[in-house]
């Protein structure tokens, strides 16, 4: 495996995806292909990078995108996968840290106390020491509760540590993809407070009522850790979302959803990249590991305040519930998120596909949301992958 990753990692990074396949690609199967793909984005940068915190999500983005595009686009998929290999080739990799050889309890207890204890190469010795022993997940039911409230690592490892279990039975173990995000938790110091505290009475009663045209806040930056910060700042979160929070955890998925995909649709189309995307896939990778939560309610109220920071820090308008929904080629939508060079485009279109298949009355805004944001980047002038 290891000469395979180091042949990925050798491509040129500006390969082009639309030419022949090079026989290291051509020999591999798909699920080969991504296998060997996750080997080769293991290793955290010791500068690290939006692209390398990123690279596992968009690795298993493209993964699940690849079985719906055409035949004619499969390779180009195929490719525009293999890159990721050789993009992250560029940069040192921190050095190996001394994996203990201990037990499973053991290796969890060093990793949960290295992550309290913001001890970045602990936590990432004893997830080495512990991902070969378990599946991904007990990772999850290890994880979840202790990293949900956390704003490291963009607050995106909720998002890959949900897509370890249904990645594991196709490409086998990817759970060193984490070591980025565990680092950066480990490191992280800025957490949501207000979840944990008491939820009095009063304000909105249902999330619409709280989401669709919040109070304005300022945000210092447009980085998650302080836009969830300013809207948890002088009380805002715990008094619009405590009320609102106390519905059952599918009810809550379905109408944060909605809500974020209305902002794609129907507020400022400069924020659609980055701010529209992520008010759906975090969370929605939060509440994906509700099944693994001994709180799931408290999933519920920090999903809400991601779904709050955006709206309240980048929203300009108020949102309808009415909206005219447009005819969607699914297979075409697919193809172009995956073979387009922006990786937040493959993740959106495929948290929208899940959207779409959790909730299937509202199915058409999802595809919608998605073809949205395609026609947003092309309008930038950046070409459809198709």
């Amino acid at each position: 495996m290891q000469q395979l990753v180091s042949a990925l990692r050798a491509l040129p990074p500006d390969i082009d995806v639309h030419g022949p396949e090079p026989s290291v690609i051509a020999a591999l199967t798909d699920a080969q292909l991504v296998t060997a793909v996750g080997g080769a984005i293991a290793g955290p940068k010791v500068k690290g990078s939006s692209f390398t915190l990123h690279a596992p999500m968009e690795l298993l983005a493209r993964a699940t995108l690849l079985p719906l595009a055409p035949p004619n686009m499969r390779s180009a998929g195929r490719m525009r996968i293999a890159g990721i290999a050789a993009l992250y080739a560029e940069g040192d990799e921190v050095d190996r840290p001394d994996v203990p050889s201990c037990p499973p309890e053991e290796a969890k207890a060093k990793l949960l106390a290295a992550l309290r204890d913001h001890d970045s190469d602990g936590a990432d010795a004893a997830l080495m020491a512990l991902a070969p022993q378990v599946p991904a997940q007990d990772l999850c039911a290890e994880l979840t509760d202790l990293i949900a409230a956390s704003l490291g690592a963009a607050a995106h490892a909720p998002i890959l540590l949900a897509a370890l279990p249904e990645a594991a039975p196709r490409y086998g173990d990817l759970a060193l993809t984490v070591r980025t995000a565990i680092r950066g938790l480990a490191a992280a110091r800025g957490h949501l407070t207000w979840v944990d505290g008491d939820k009095s009475a009063g304000g909105p009663k249902d999330l619409w009522e709280a989401l669709a045209a919040p109070p304005r806040r300022d945000a210092p930056s447009s980085s998650i850790a302080p836009t969830m910060l300013a809207v948890e700042k002088n009380g805002l979160a715990a008094s619009l979302l405590g009320e609102a929070t106390g519905l059952p955890l599918e009810d809550a998925r379905i109408a944060l959803s909605r809500i974020a995909a209305l902002s794609m649709l129907q507020d400022d189309p400069d924020h659609a990249p980055y701010g529209w995307s992520h008010c759906l896939t975090l969370p929605q990778g939060l509440l994906a590991l509700a099944p693994y939560s001994k709180n799931p309610a408290r999933l519920v109220r920090i999903a809400a305040t991601y779904v709050l920071g955006f709206r309240s820090t980048l929203g300009k308008v108020r949102l309808e519930k009415d909206w005219r929904p447009v005819p969607v080629d699914v297979t075409a939508l697919a193809a172009n998120a995956l073979v387009h060079e922006d990786a937040h485009l493959a993740k959106y279109t495929v948290a929208c596909l899940r959207a779409a298949a959790d909730d299937p009355p509202a199915r058409p805004l999802f595809l919608a949301a998605a073809a949205h944001l395609a026609a947003w980047w092309e309008r930038a002038g950046v070409p459809r992958g198709v």
